[in-house]
C-alpha cells in the first residue's frame, strides 16, 4: 500500500511543478514592480505576502494545469486552494524555513490536518478514492528570487514551535522530471526524501512576513 500511495502522490503533483514555480515567480515580480516602496520594509511584509498570493491566484485562473483547479474562496482573506478531485492542497506562507503553520483553534482547519497516516494498518485506511489533504508551504528564496514549496501531508495537530505531525515532507521540484527522480524513504517518524542536488534545490528562503495564510 505504501508504494501505491507514494506513486499516486507523485503522479498527482507532477502537473503542478512547472506551473506553480512559474506563477509565483511572475507574481513576485509583479509585486516588486507594483509596490517597490515596500521592499526592505518588514512592517509591510504581510502586504507583500497577500499581494503575491493575489497575483498568483489571478494567473492561475487562466492556466490549464491538468486536473487541478482553483478551489476555496479567495475573497476570504486571500486564501489559495487547489484541488484535482482526489487531493486538496492549501497554500500557506511561512515565516521561517523550518515552519509548518499549525492548524490553530479553528475546528475545520484542525480536521483538515488529520489525514489517516500512510503507515496505518490497511483496515484503518480510508475506503474508496483518496481524499488526501496537503499543505504547500511557500517562501521566496532571497538569493535567487525563486519560489520554494514545501509539500507536507499533516496527520495531526501541533502548536507553534512543536514538531509538525506529518508523514510526507519534501521540497517540490521545479520540474516533473525531477519529481519523478525523487526517492521516498520511510523512517520511524514518517516519510523522508532523498532529493538529488539538495543543496541547489533548497537554500535559504525570504521572510516575506505577515500572514501564514
Amino acid at each position: 500500500m505504501l508504494n501505491e500511495d507514494v506513486e499516486r502522490i507523485r503522479e498527482a503533483l507532477s502537473p503542478l511543478c512547472e506551473p506553480l514555480h512559474d506563477v509565483f515567480t511572475w507574481a513576485d515580480q509583479r509585486r516588486k514592480e507594483t509596490l517597490p516602496e515596500f521592499d526592505g520594509r518588514p512592517e509591510y511584509g504581510w502586504h507583500g505576502t497577500h499581494t503575491v498570493r493575489a497575483f498568483a491566484h489571478l494567473r492561475l485562473t487562466s492556466l490549464n494545469i491538468g486536473p487541478w483547479r482553483l478551489a476555496g474562496k479567495h475573497a476570504r482573506n486571500g486564501e489559495l486552494w487547489l484541488s484535482d478531485g482526489d487531493y486538496r492542497a492549501r497554500l500557506l506562507h511561512a515565516l521561517r524555513d523550518a515552519d509548518v503553520p499549525p492548524a490553530g483553534n479553528n475546528a475545520a482547519r484542525r480536521a483538515y490536518y488529520r489525514n489517516v497516516p500512510l503507515f496505518a494498518l490497511p483496515q484503518q485506511r480510508l475506503v474508496g478514492p483518496p481524499d488526501d489533504r496537503l499543505l504547500f508551504v511557500w517562501r521566496m528564496d532571497p538569493k535567487t528570487g525563486a519560489p520554494v514549496f514545501r509539500v507536507v501531508r499533516p496527520i495531526g495537530n501541533w502548536k507553534w514551535g512543536d514538531h509538525a505531525e506529518t508523514d510526507i515532507d519534501f521540497i517540490l521540484p521545479e520540474t516533473a522530471e525531477d519529481l519523478a527522480a525523487l526517492e521516498f524513504e520511510p523512517s520511524d517518524e514518517g516519510m523522508e526524501l532523498d532529493i538529488p542536488n539538495e543543496d541547489e534545490m533548497e537554500g535559504g528562503i525570504e521572510n516575506a512576513g505577515g500572514s501564514a495564510g
